[in-house]
């Protein structure tokens, strides 16, 4: 959910290799699960440090950022390496700062602590997110296995945020964390099935040029887009703490709202092409403010629990969409590559610029500002689409 999987050329089968197996594929949908899972399940993430360290929630918004923007970075810089280095070695790799970030995490006792060990996890959270877009592209079905590991990571995003606060209650936080851990080894266990990489692809559309307003455009809106997403998801926990709600009232909003955005992605790949995608990232905008504007004041728990349910579906509805225009932009797969990292960036501004309004210990005017940026992001969209048609 949290990201749209690229679909890099260079990761098609050449000539004699073998298309992505079964097995593979679950290897890859294991691998990027690992690799996304602070993104899947944000708010809970920051409770759990909350309750683990006293950290303010300018605090908290700080190390969701350290943890996103090093994820993004390691994103980008996979991009590089994925023609010239064995995949099965670079995930390990990523594996292992996952979970050495977060057994770092369990133990650690301040907010430097904590930023610098989800650095780290955020690191090998790139690293295993990149490849595993990648093994996707080698698939018969490249869109049915980016399909799968979507539904894949929004269900065991939604189980793992309804049932958190009474893991939590129970085994207490390090625990959790040394949890986390553990999933990077067993992901590890399958790098066998996991495609060496490594394919040049040769491609007819190798002398297609980029239409470069269409893609600074649409990389510029991708980038403020998720901004604005990540600045309500990843406080949404937050939020509703601070109208009284209790631990289990608000997982059941994000675990409603995370199985609301499997049924956002299913719509837009059911969205007949006709038409086209001005309307359709045009209304899923209107659907997010006003999810976001459902979260300003005190909110009952069936406010917060519809808020989050449309605020999950229209962002998972817009998700393939953007990915469709970064996609038209290059036909040879650059911009829409270049999509992984630039939104991974934004998710990781998105709460440190909430965490320069929260002096006043209020989120109205995080909300408000959300809501703009939103809907500028979208507007730089659709100009980029309008021009490029």
């Amino acid at each position: 959910m949290e990201l749209t999987p690229p679909e890099p050329v260079c990761s098609r089968p050449g000539p004699g290799e073998h298309a992505l197996g079964m097995a593979g594929l679950a290897a890859g949908v294991l691998v990027g699960i690992v690799g996304a899972w602070t993104i899947l399940i944000t708010p809970g993430l920051l409770a759990v440090l909350a309750a683990q360290v006293p950290l303010s929630d300018q605090q908290l918004g700080y190390v969701a950022a350290w943890d996103i923007n090093a994820m993004a970075l390691t994103i980008g810089i996979s991009t590089f390496l994925l023609p010239r280095w064995d995949w099965r070695l670079c995930v390990a790799a990523g594996l292992s700062l996952i979970f050495l970030g977060n057994v770092a995490t369990a133990f650690s006792a301040s907010y430097g602590a904590v930023a610098a060990a989800r650095a780290i996890a955020g690191m090998g959270e790139g690293i295993a997110v990149g490849f595993a877009f990648a093994a996707f592209g080698r698939a018969a079905n490249p869109d049915r296995a980016f399909a799968i590991y979507l539904v894949t990571g929004a269900l065991s995003g939604a189980l793992a945020l309804l049932y958190l606060p009474t893991l939590q209650e129970r085994f207490g936080t390090q625990a959790l964390f040394m949890v986390n851990g553990a999933f990077a080894l067993i992901a590890a266990a399958g790098l066998r099935w996991f495609p060496h990489g490594r394919v040049a692809a040769d491609d007819p559309r190798a002398t297609a040029q980029v239409k470069k307003r269409l893609a600074v455009l649409s990389l510029l809106g991708v980038f403020f887009y998720f901004g604005a997403i990540s600045a309500m998801w990843s406080y949404a926990e937050r939020i509703g703490q601070s109208s009284g709600l209790d631990a289990d009232q608000i997982a059941r909003g994000l675990a409603f709202g995370t199985f609301a955005g499997m049924a956002g992605a299913a719509l837009a790949g059911l969205t007949p092409r006709r038409f086209g995608r001005v309307w359709p990232l045009a209304m899923s905008g209107a659907v997010s403010v006003i999810s976001f504007r459902m979260l300003d004041g005190h909110l009952a728990p069936t406010i917060f629990i519809v808020a989050m349910i449309l605020l999950l579906f229209a962002w998972n509805y817009a998700q393939p969409l953007l990915s469709g225009v970064c996609s038209d932009a290059d036909p040879k797969g650059r911009v829409v590559c270049a999509m992984g990292s630039i939104q991974t960036f934004g998710m990781g501004f998105g709460p440190a610029a909430v965490a320069l309004t929260l002096g006043s210990g209020s989120f109205s005017i995080a909300i408000w500002g959300s809501c703009a940026v939103l809907a500028a992001s979208l507007l730089i969209v659709i100009a980029g689409i309008r021009t490029s048609s």
